[in-house]
């Protein structure tokens, strides 16, 4: 694979971007240990991230049978969505500031427990309500572990493999989706759902033994812990040492918004379309099993599995935009086919495509981080999940209401809307011409 002359036009040089890890008070060898960690923890941060990630993946194929368990309508099925969402969104900057103030171990210990126990409420739920209360408790949970995680990973290693190492902590999510969909629709069939939910809870419980004993020394090492002042994360550390106040021009905030609204964009699309529409669609329109529905994802998320690391390799090596744009025509390819499907097949091809289009989710924040200028710490890490939240949020239940209203075409047509209007507004604000007349400005 050719190697790149040089920085592409769109985002900064690896030297002006990179944050270096500044010396810890103590021992030289806290030092080494720090430089070392990353690399050796990471996979198992990646297989900690997979296995906490079953209780997202499990929901999507069973949320045809648990809407008839419950007798939920489609309106009411999107707001379980919105019940899992809607928590997280609200966390995402108090959990960045108290990233900074309690530390990454109280955090992860706190968001794994939250996440096991909302999978383990959902699977013994009676009604519409005391599911929705046990998908905002694993909501609150995953919001605060991915805070975490995605300051860890901008931290890990070098600049130039930031949307690897984000590809490669994507890879384990939707590997982890579809192995638990896969699983669970086939448990679901067998025993019932609440089995289903019953297996994922396992799953987390051990994601946070693997936590406990192999992630988090790493993790303490680079993200800093009550003692360190709000702001002295090792990228913002470097970055004031390398350089006076004053020295670095901010980002346009015009970038800074368009790569916002590329955030609720592609979590718009998903929530409305991975985890409501396209399941909706599937059991409701097609008569498809939970089964059936968890293998056509299962599909899906293994043709992502495979784009992943040449997706994150391009976006480092060409280009972060130049992928992006590619990847979002994709994912409304899929939007434009799926309402079309008239059978497994269709259905399955409409799926893999609109999966595969999210292989670009981890490309936004890699451009944070850049346009940033070293700043991604815990608060700019809450205000990105934020605003993905709010995508997650504001997705399900207005796909579900204009599913049941107008039906799936319309909730289709309205998830393709979002999706369009923010890689339009990307490819705008965010063009080689844009990103010139920034770098003229340090």
């Amino acid at each position: 694979m050719p190697a790149p002359a040089g920085p592409t036009p769109l985002e900064p040089p690896p030297s002006a971007a990179a944050p270096s890890r500044t010396a810890r008070p103590g021992a030289a060898t806290a030092a080494a240990a720090g430089a070392v960690a990353p690399a050796a923890a990471l996979p198992w941060f990646l297989f900690a991230s997979f296995l906490l990630n079953f209780g997202q993946g499990v929901f999507p194929p069973l949320l045809p049978e648990i809407a008839g368990t419950l007798g939920l309508s489609a309106a009411a099925a999107g707001l379980l969505g919105t019940a899992y969402s809607l928590p997280r969104a609200l966390l995402a900057l108090p959990a960045g500031m108290l990233l900074e103030r309690l530390g990454p171990g109280r955090m992860m210990h706190g968001g794994i427990a939250l996440v096991l126990a909302g999978t383990a409420l959902a699977g013994a739920a009676p009604s519409l309500a005391a599911m929705a209360l046990a998908r905002a408790i694993a909501g609150l949970g995953y919001g605060t572990a991915a805070v975490v995680g995605i300051v860890y990973l901008m931290q890990a290693g070098p600049a130039t493999e930031r949307t690897r190492r984000g590809n490669m902590y994507e890879g384990a999510l939707i590997t982890a989706n579809a192995v638990s969909g896969a699983l669970g629709g086939g448990l679901a069939v067998l025993a019932g759902w609440r089995w289903a939910m019953a297996a994922a809870a396992v799953a987390i419980a051990g994601s946070w033994v693997t936590t406990s004993r192999r992630v988090l020394p790493a993790i303490r090492l680079r993200i800093p812990g009550p003692a360190a002042a709000p702001s002295a994360t090792p990228a913002a550390t470097a970055r004031t040492a390398a350089a006076p106040p004053g020295a670095a021009a901010p980002a346009p905030r015009g970038a800074l918004a368009a790569i916002y609204l590329v955030v609720f964009g592609l979590a718009f699309g998903w929530a409305g379309t991975i985890t409501t529409l396209a399941p909706l669609y599937g059991g409701q329109v097609l008569g498809l099993s939970p089964a059936a529905i968890g293998r056509a994802l299962a599909i899906g998320y293994v043709a992502e599995a495979v784009l992943l690391l040449p997706v994150g390799w391009a976006a480092d090596t060409f280009g972060r935009l130049r992928i992006l744009l590619p990847g979002l025509g994709v994912l409304l390819t899929g939007l434009a086919l799926l309402p079309l499907a008239r059978g497994a097949a269709g259905y399955t091809a409409a799926c893999a495509l609109l999966i595969a289009g999210m292989a670009v989710w981890m490309v936004p924040p890699a451009l944070l981080v850049e346009h940033l200028r070293g700043g991604f710490g815990g608060r700019a890490v809450g205000a990105y999940r934020l605003i993905a939240d709010l995508g997650m949020v504001s997705a399900p239940i207005t796909v579900g209401w204009l599913a049941g209203r107008a039906g799936f075409g319309a909730g289709a047509t309205a998830v393709a809307a979002v999706v369009a209007a923010s890689g339009a507004v990307a490819g705008v604000r965010l063009g080689p011409h844009r990103y010139r007349r920034w770098r003229r400005m340090d």
